[in-house]
């Protein structure tokens, strides 16, 4: 059977959510895929570029608001729900992809392994720092868009500081999907409670 570079990435994600970086190798990820060092050699010629090319497709691809989120022109409540069911849609993804209930590194859940793997990108690929900042530039102007629309149609109140607001929303989900990532995973019926809360704090 062919291996394509789809598969090899899916492979190569796993592997590397399994294991640090320097621990990971071509060889382990040829048994897993059935193939030898010189057909992963086709795709990628070196061990960096595969873990480049790895989190760029599932952690800055995912994340993109434009990828994980369904829009919506509705109210800013229909966002939230919204927002938390694209939240969702994207851990069930990646759990399933990985093995959600597999035990790896001794009962480390794969939510706090997810976060390992960005924090490992930030010493193996130089464009790091530039790819986070567009990614929450993007997610900032997302939420941006949303707030100014409830304003103007009167859902939150008029002198609502939108970016301030902003800061509130997406601090109560990057808060609460770190801190709760050793713990087992981000709770969506959480992260929605909390972020009706701001909600109610702003609306008209």
């Amino acid at each position: 059977m062919k291996i394509t570079r789809d598969d090899l990435l899916i492979a190569a994600f796993k592997l590397f959510m399994s294991v640090n970086y320097e621990k990971a190798s071509f060889a382990e990820l040829g048994k897993l895929l059935g193939m030898s060092r010189s057909g992963i050699f086709k795709y990628y010629k070196n061990k960096q570029q595969l873990f480049i090319a790895v989190v760029d497709r599932f952690w800055f691809s995912t994340q993109n608001p434009q990828n994980k989120f369904t829009e919506t022109n509705g109210t800013f409540a229909e966002f939230i729900d919204e927002y938390v069911n694209g939240v969702q849609r994207t851990m069930d993804m990646l759990g399933k992809l990985v093995g959600e209930d597999s035990v790896i590194q001794g009962q480390v859940p794969y939510h706090a392994r997810y976060f390992h793997l960005l924090f490992q990108l930030l010493q193996y690929d130089p464009d790091a720092k530039e790819k986070l900042r567009n990614l929450a530039t993007g997610d900032y102007a997302y939420w941006r868009a949303a707030i100014q629309r409830a304003i103007e149609t009167g859902e939150l109140k008029k002198d609502t500081d939108v970016e301030e607001a902003v800061v509130m929303f997406r601090q109560v989900y990057l808060g609460l999907s770190f801190e709760m990532a050793f713990l087992g995973g981000l709770d969506t019926r959480l992260l929605s409670k909390h972020l009706y809360a701001v909600y109610s704090l702003l609306k008209s």
